[in-house]
């Protein structure tokens, strides 16, 4: 009993080095309101490789990613294993480029990985593996 409980404990008491909480794919209870940022540590991307994609994201793609049925999930932008998820089309590749920047706050030290969304005055935005299935479509 005494073991369950501290791994229950433990689980619930992580939390991020820039202080935001980690869920562990778990979907968000309510939507984020525009300036607050929820990080994930499933399916993240690697660190370098977004600080790479955030340097020099090249032309976007609005292609519709999200599965028939869902809302519209954009992939504008990918570099390695790191792509920017957004659910508006047509954002500006700076703001894009802002909430990314953003998101990096969400990197685990311990491994290197990121993923995390944010909500901007522009629209919801995700940094994560190429899947976004950790988070990103789930939240946006």
């Amino acid at each position: 009993m005494r073991l369950s409980l501290t791994l229950i404990l433990a689980a619930t008491s992580l939390v991020s080095v820039s202080g935001r909480p980690i869920v562990d794919d778990h979907p968000l209870l309510r939507r984020l309101a525009v300036g607050e940022t929820q990080c994930f540590t499933h399916r993240a991307a690697t660190a370098s490789d977004c600080q790479s994609l955030l340097a020099g994201p090249g032309a976007p793609d609005w292609t519709n990613v999200a599965p028939a049925g869902a809302a519209p999930i954009f992939k504008p932008f990918c570099s390695g294993s790191c792509c920017i998820f957004t659910d508006t089309e047509d954002v500006p590749t700076d703001a894009l480029l802002s909430a990314g920047t953003t998101l990096l706050g969400c990197v685990e030290s311990a491994n290197g990985l990121v993923n995390g969304i944010t909500k901007t005055a522009a629209a919801g935005v995700c940094l994560a593996d190429a899947t976004g299935e950790s988070g990103c479509f789930q939240n946006l």
